[in-house]
Order: structure tokens, then C-alpha cells, then sequence
């Protein structure tokens, strides 16, 4: 595991272009929802901006696992020359258009199937716990302080009863446990899209049979992405009130969320594709 470790980390660090469609994606996904937040009067301009949403997510999704599936690739060639290796490091971004290309229709498909799955899951994760959990009851005035801000948060915790915060405790609990669970099942779909499969139900599910031929590495790995990705938002809650160090922060998490993605790619391929061809 190790080895894959450092070998992701060579990846990104040498194809660091694959960062710019991520950062240019993030950008206009804000830019875009900022200018919905104020223009949607009517069903027609939601299903509308909704549509948008998808087919931006789509166009990013398709051309950006393209570009790390090629970077992966091209991490295995050797260059005589710095030159060479640097041209074909940048040239990366060229793919691009290519992934969009090739799989824009099976990510549109990806993200109806995910929403679908994410409402299915909800409502199972929901009834489970009016049931066997109970409900915590919000006022209108805790909800607004809830959501308003981390003080209001953390003054909504303090006030409850005891009855009530161990409700809420068992009700994240069972978040986090289906989070996890959810987020697992699903860590080889967008590699076995580019790689294997472009019918995205059928990817899903001989995704999910990958996981089960190496059952051990594949939870060790999702396990030590999991933990990681805890230590740095847990450390990012801290820096919230001071907006340089929180924006260093930032920028660390986006280099690990394109790192975890190479992690993944880089796993997949030399377990699931480079066995599959030696044997």
C-alpha cells in the first residue's frame, strides 16, 4: 500500500496540469450557482438550471477522469529527455475534449443513477431512524441559528437535553456509518467507466464486484483515504476564523482530492487492468 501511496503522490506531483480543470470546474460551478440563486422565478428556469448542473458536471467528470486515467498511463513512460517529459506532462490538458468525447454520456448517466441512489438511500437511512432512533425536535429559531453559523452550531448542541443529544449522537452515527458504506461501494464506479465499462449501471455494480475480489486492500485503502480526509477537515474547523490560514488549508484539500482520485485510478489499474492482461 505504501508503494501506491508514493507512487500517487509522484503522479500528481508531476502532472500537477490535471489540477487546472478541477480549479476552472470549481470556479464556474460557484459563478453559476451564485447567478441561479437570484434568477430562478419559475419551474421551467429550475429544470433548467438543474439540466445545466448535470451536463457541467458531466463535461467535467468525463474529460477530468479521462486526464487522470492518461496520467496514470504516462507515469509509466520513460523520457530521455526533461523536454520531452515536461511537453507530454502539459500536453495532458489535450485529452480533455477526447474524455468528454468518449464518456460524457455515461456520466450523465452516473449522476441521474447517483441522485436516485442518494434519494433511495435517504429514505431508508430516515425511516431506519424514526424508528429505531427517534426524532430530535427543531424549532424554527434553533434551525435558522443551526444553519447560520459555527457558534450558532455549537450553541445549539449545549442546549439540548440530555435525551436529545443522545438521539442526535445515535442519528449521526448512523450518518457517518451509511456515509461511509455508500462512499465505498462506490470508489471504483468512475474508474471502471474509463477504464472497463461505459455503461454506467453496469460499471456500478462490476465496480462494486471489484471490491469483493480484493476485499482487504480495497478497504485498507478506502480506510486510510478516510482517515486522512477526517484529520484534514478536522484541522480545517479550526481555521475558520483565520481566513489565511484557512485558505492554505483549502488549497492542501484540493491537492488531496485530486491525489485521492489518482490513488484510486493508480489502484485500480495495476490491480483490476495490469493483472487482468498478465494473467
Amino acid at each position: 500500500m505504501l508503494e501506491y501511496l508514493k507512487n500517487a503522490l509522484k503522479i500528481t506531483n508531476e502532472n500537477f496540469i490535471i489540477v487546472l480543470p478541477f480549479v476552472i470546474f470549481y470556479i464556474l460551478l460557484n459563478l453559476y450557482l451564485g447567478y441561479t440563486k437570484y434568477m430562478l422565478d419559475t419551474l421551467l428556469e429550475a429544470f433548467i438550471a438543474i439540466l445545466t448542473i448535470t451536463f457541467m458536471f458531466a463535461v467535467f467528470l468525463a474529460g477530468w477522469n479521462y486526464m487522470v486515467k492518461k496520467s496514470v498511463e504516462l507515469s509509466k513512460k520513460v523520457f530521455v529527455f526533461d523536454e520531452e517529459a515536461v511537453k507530454a506532462h502539459l500536453g495532458l490538458i489535450k485529452t480533455f475534449p477526447t474524455g468528454v468525447g468518449k464518456y460524457f454520456l455515461s456520466y450523465v448517466g452516473v449522476i441521474f443513477i447517483f441522485v436516485l441512489l442518494l434519494i433511495l438511500i435517504s429514505k431508508v437511512i430516515f425511516y431506519f431512524g424514526i424508528n429505531f432512533i427517534g426524532k430530535v425536535d427543531f424549532s424554527a429559531e434553533q434551525i435558522t441559528a443551526l444553519t447560520s453559523s459555527t457558534k450558532g452550531l455549537l450553541d445549539f448542541v449545549e442546549n439540548l437535553p440530555p435525551e436529545q443529544y443522545i438521539i442526535l449522537a445515535k442519528w449521526n452515527m448512523l450518518l457517518m456509518a451509511a456515509s461511509f458504506v455508500f462512499s465505498y461501494l462506490l470508489m471504483f464506479w468512475m474508474p471502471e467507466i474509463v477504464y472497463k465499462t461505459k455503461n454506467p449501471l453496469i460499471a456500478l455494480f462490476k465496480g462494486i464486484v471489484k471490491l469483493f475480489k480484493k476485499p482487504l486492500k480495497s478497504l485498507g485503502l478506502f480506510l486510510l483515504i478516510t482517515l486522512i480526509n477526517f484529520v484534514l477537515s478536522f484541522v480545517m474547523t479550526f481555521t475558520l476564523l483565520f481566513p489565511l490560514l484557512y485558505f492554505l488549508f483549502a488549497a492542501i484539500y484540493l491537492y488531496y482530492i485530486v491525489y485521492v482520485i489518482v490513488l484510486i485510478f493508480s489502484y485500480y489499474e495495476n490491480e483490476f487492468v495490469n493483472d487482468a492482461e498478465e494473467n
